[in-house]
């Protein structure tokens, strides 16, 4: 009689080999976290310098726009020395009665060197050419210059003030104050530091003989051209440690930081077109 032989088949994985594929498994799922979490930060970094160049870009333009008319004359008034914000800001009644600053409270003089770099204010002229302050109000026409307004030159004075500050999210924002501001409106987010130098023209030819601090200026009124930087930083941590970076700010000015955060700095020269017209 012949028996025939029955193969037991696999019934299943012994301990050892569950335990291979599971380390296996384990080593599988790290690497695909690091390349995701790698290329979620590498898509990160990237989003937020996008972001970091385009407020430098920005925030330079809006203070070529505004600075570059500082001294604007109109038609028939010098402003020489008033070009600048060196004193309190005073209000003036323009042809209807109104007042031509909303708030005199929020500006101050230009200084140097303070907890977040420079400050700067400026001053021109209103007229129907040029008729809004760094917050883009456009002063009301009884105010402004013109042939047939009675108001007097002092109503027609637009003041802007621009200085770096922090918002209450604790986020770094540049801040500017017009001739019509209740109150000083951020412009643009991310700015750390301001820093101005000032060229002074001596001989009258147009051409700054030398840069200064506000504090080193001799001659308002011989101010023709203004030397600009801005630190800049991202609105959110990037780098996965804290680290030691020194950003060089004009000649004299070195900002360290500590921390994850991208910055850059922006620099620009601004012409002050009206300055010796």
């Amino acid at each position: 009689m012949i028996k025939a032989s029955v193969k037991k088949g696999q019934l299943g994985l012994s301990l050892v080999e569950l335990l291979v594929v599971m380390i296996i498994g384990l080593f599988i799922t790290i690497g695909i976290s690091s390349v995701y979490v790698g290329n979620k930060r590498s898509s990160m970094t990237t989003n937020e310098l996008s972001l970091l160049q385009a407020n430098g870009r920005d925030v330079l333009q809006q203070l070529t726009q505004v600075i570059q008319h500082t001294g604007y004359k109109s038609t028939r008034s010098p402003l020489d020395q008033d070009m600048f914000i060196l004193g309190p800001v005073t209000n003036s009644m323009c042809a209807d009665g109104s007042d031509s600053v909303a708030n005199t409270g929020l500006f101050d003089v230009t200084q140097n060197d303070t907890g977040n770099g420079d400050t700067i204010g400026v001053v021109y002229l209103g007229d129907n050419l040029l008729t809004t302050d760094c917050t883009g109000t456009q002063i009301r026409t009884d105010c402004a210059l013109s042939l047939t307004n009675s108001a007097p030159e002092a109503a027609a004075k637009i003041y802007n003030y621009f200085s770096a500050d922090t918002n209450a999210q604790g986020v770094p924002v540049l801040t500017c104050s017009g001739s019509l501001s209740a109150a000083a409106v951020e412009v643009a987010e991310g700015v750390e530091n301001l820093q101005f130098s000032y060229g002074e023209d001596a001989d009258g030819n147009g051409v700054p003989d030398r840069f200064v601090s506000s504090d080193e200026v001799s001659n308002w009124g011989s101010i023709v051209s203004i030397n600009v930087a801005v630190l800049v930083r991202s609105l959110r941590p990037v780098a996965p440690i804290a680290s030691q970076r020194d950003y060089q700010l004009l000649d004299d000015v070195v900002i360290t930081t500590n921390d994850k955060f991208l910055r850059a700095v922006f620099t620009t020269t601004i012409r002050l077109r009206n300055a010796t017209s």
